[in-house]
């Protein structure tokens, strides 16, 4: 059975596998710019409100929803 990884894109949600700053791993966040393997992470409340930005290369990120 072969196994085919999805690369991560501008839309997707995504959560962090590592503590980043104040950010637990497992934080969950949408994919806003990327730049090949880096990835701009705007991360909100369950309101929408941005709370904060966070930069992360794609290895340091596990995939939840592809919008992409």
């Amino acid at each position: 059975m072969t196994v085919v990884k999805q690369a991560i894109r501008e839309n997707d949600v995504v959560a962090l596998r590592h503590p980043v700053g104040k950010w637990p791993a497992g934080t969950s966040g949408t994919v806003v710019s990327e730049r090949g393997e880096h990835k701009l992470i705007e991360i909100s409340d369950e309101r929408g409100q941005t709370l904060d930005f966070i930069s992360q290369t794609e290895p340091q990120l596990r995939l939840v929803t592809k919008y992409s």
